[in-house]
């Protein structure tokens, strides 16, 4: 690394000479992950680079390699690096944004930018299980070292978490993860060393834009409507360009709520059929919906990697994923998750096992279910239906912005009156031309009361013209 940066972070307490301890009683490790943070986010390590080997690094600072170590898995727990064993630790920018508690404090916004459940049932069912824990008989194993794909147990959980009308996963071919993100890295590492690119909604999922520098894969949007993706376009860019996958939320699509037609699903299986493409189907809202149609995993389980997780129904204090892939791949997805975490967190894995085995899952999910639904009401309500696309099991909302307002603007004028949202421009895979819409995240207010106050807000930013918030002359 170079000098400057070496300076940095002694000037920022993160080396220690001739025995003396830094000027902080922060441990070494913190300091190092601290100060290589601050410098990924200043641009210094930009997207998809990678950091310098821990050996080189550990001879810079002067200190141990096991330092550098765990420095870099602080980095990786905060989502700014993705390790990789053929690629080294790789940057990738902490594209996933930052969770805070939605609050309104001196001044300050209510963020409805999250997706979190609505409800502190998780709390309640987590006290009483930990208690009980120990009389579990898979209790002693939380302190082994358990296989990369997870042991036999956890994915049977999996298997049933997974389960939909005509789709019974086999746990043998279920690869437990550390979330959706991770079965989605996962996935993706499996493609590697494959020409082509990636096909998706023209708005999707940012946690696959965030995996795009990582891999070095271009993302290109396909427009859809109120069914999903359209069939003759994916057709289309597969008969012209090599096609890598086609990536679809068929189920409470994000941000735009959209739940794939039945007659859609068969169509987009059909055209991944006679071009032999692969199909990510990232369903982690779908044990939320109440009349599920058949997955794409069950219409087309020689192409198809099926993600499921249960951070977004239970609580992202449980960080868990579960990985279906065509058989031929599951041990490249298990090598990804050991290359990257080892192996699943055990206490995860077994917390929810014995949730999704004694129907406290459910019990949650439908905690969360019930707020929901009147968050939804409330949104109904206060936001012109006509522009708002929702569902009564979905914890976001899509507003449709009408002339003149741009996406960009609206947020930016909200923003200004006290609410946070995700404008359309962060989930876009490209520059062609989208809808102009921001995503409402209900189920991030604290309370019913604080998501009226910022609903009322946007009602009322919706009703006036978009205003200039700065400017030079």
């Amino acid at each position: 690394m170079a000098s400057g940066k070496e300076e940095s972070r002694a000037a920022n307490g993160g080396d220690r000479t001739n025995g003396a301890p830094a000027q902080t009683k922060r441990a070494t490790y913190v300091e190092v992950s601290s100060s290589i943070e601050d410098e990924i986010r200043s641009g210094v390590y930009p997207p998809g680079s990678r950091l310098p080997p821990q050996r080189q690094l550990a001879t810079e600072l002067g200190i141990n390699v096991s330092t550098v170590s765990r420095a870099y898995k602080e980095l990786q727990l905060r989502g700014l690096v993705i390790g990789s064993k053929r690629r080294g630790s790789l940057v990738t920018g902490g594209a996933m944004p930052s969770v805070e508690p939605a609050r309104v404090s001196n001044g300050g916004a209510i963020d409805l930018t999250v997706n979190r459940p609505a409800t502190g049932e998780f709390l309640t069912c987590l006290a009483r299980t930990l208690a009980d824990l120990p009389r579990d008989p898979r209790y002693p194993s939380l302190q082994e070292y358990q296989p990369p794909q997870g042991p036999l147990w956890a994915r049977a959980a999996g298997a049933k978490w997974m389960t939909a009308p005509g789709f019974a996963p086999s746990p043998d071919h279920v690869v437990v993860t550390s979330g959706a993100q991770h079965g989605l890295y996962a996935v993706l590492n499996s493609l590697i060393g494959t020409d082509g690119i990636i096909l998706a909604d023209q708005l999707t999922y940012y946690g696959l834009k965030a995996l795009a520098p990582v891999f070095q894969f271009e993302i290109v949007g396909v427009p859809s409507d109120s069914d999903g993706l359209l069939p003759d376009e994916v057709d289309r860019i597969c008969r012209r360009t090599q096609v890598k996958a086609i990536f679809t939320v068929p189920n409470l699509q994000n941000p735009t709520v959209t739940t794939m037609s039945l007659g859609r699903r068969m169509a987009l299986v059909d055209v991944a059929r006679r071009h032999n493409v692969v199909i990510i189907e990232d369903d982690v809202y779908g044990p939320l919906v109440s009349q599920r149609l058949p997955t794409l995993a069950s219409l087309c389980p020689e192409l198809t990697f099926h993600i499921a997780a249960t951070s977004k129904i239970l609580a992202p204090g449980l960080r868990l994923g579960y990985l279906l892939s065509p058989p031929e791949s599951s041990a490249l997805c298990a090598e990804a998750v050991r290359t990257t975490a080892w192996m699943p967190a055990p206490m995860s894995m077994l917390i929810a096992t014995i949730w999704i085995e004694d129907g406290t899952a459910r019990h949650i999910m439908d905690a969360q279910l019930a707020e929901i639904r009147a968050r939804r009401d409330l949104a109904r309500e206060l936001l012109p239906q006509e522009y708002l696309e929702s569902d009564a099991a979905c914890m976001f909302v899509w507003l449709k912005l009408p002339p003149p307002w741009r996406a960009d603007d609206f947020a930016a004028n909200a923003k200004a009156r006290g609410v946070i949202v995700m404008p359309s421009s962060a989930f876009a895979v490209d520059r062609s031309e989208i809808e102009h819409g921001v995503r409402i995240n209900l189920a991030c207010a604290s309370s019913r009361d604080q998501l009226v106050s910022a609903l009322r807000l946007l009602a009322g930013t919706l009703k006036d013209r978009p205003r200039a918030l700065f400017g030079t002359i």
